[in-house]
């Protein structure tokens, strides 16, 4: 697979709007490559993809005076699923990812996280009806688990050159929350639709 899409954020918008100029877009592009397999009951899926941003790390903006040159994100993702009969399904998935900032601006080498989202589901069919299911899904988002952003900035100020002397200071982008998802939907005929 492949697509490319482009992102404006709301304050690029209002800036330009007095001055009618272009809002700037920040654009991204991913490629990806799948392989499927089905064995009686069980289902598996593997996939690698590549994600390169103009502008944004994991879509998220920074101001520009950090001069972020945008990022490259390479995902590993995994998916199996397993029907013991034809009324029940079990599926799982995890997807990581290994993200790099590119380097330019203020953004120094060596800035880098890992991510990590995951599902776990379940479905019943003919529960209330003959031709309706149930589902249940636990699932966390696309988190950062770890990772730093370099930043080259001022560590001090040489009063006899009168220049500033710089630094790389570390960053933490691991957060300390966790973002868990919980959906239960029903499906089945209702006033002659689904």
């Amino acid at each position: 697979k492949a697509e490319t899409g482009e992102a404006w954020s709301g304050s690029d918008v209002s800036r330009a709007q007095p001055t009618r100029r272009r809002p700037r877009e920040s654009g991204s592009a991913t490629y990806g490559l799948s392989v499927d397999r089905r064995l009686g009951a069980f289902s598996a899926a593997l996939g690698l993809s590549w994600m390169a941003e103009d502008r944004t790390l994991l879509g998220g903006r920074f101001h520009d005076s950090f001069g972020l040159m945008g990022a490259d994100t390479v995902f590993l993702e995994a998916q199996a699923g397993w029907e013991p009969g034809a009324d029940w399904r079990f599926g799982a998935a995890v997807r990581h990812g290994q993200t790099r900032a590119r380097d330019g601006g203020q953004v120094a080498p060596g800035s880098q996280l890992a991510s990590t989202a995951w599902s776990l589901d379940v479905r019943r069919r003919g529960v209330f009806a003959a031709a309706d299911s149930v589902a249940a899904r636990i699932s966390q988002p696309l988190r950062a688990e770890n990772g730093v952003l370099n930043l080259m900035l001022p560590s001090g100020y040489s009063y006899e050159t009168l220049l500033a002397d710089y630094g790389i200071r570390s960053l933490s982008l691991a957060p300390t929350g966790r973002e868990l998802l919980g959906e239960i939907a029903w499906q089945g005929p209702l006033l002659g639709g689904q």
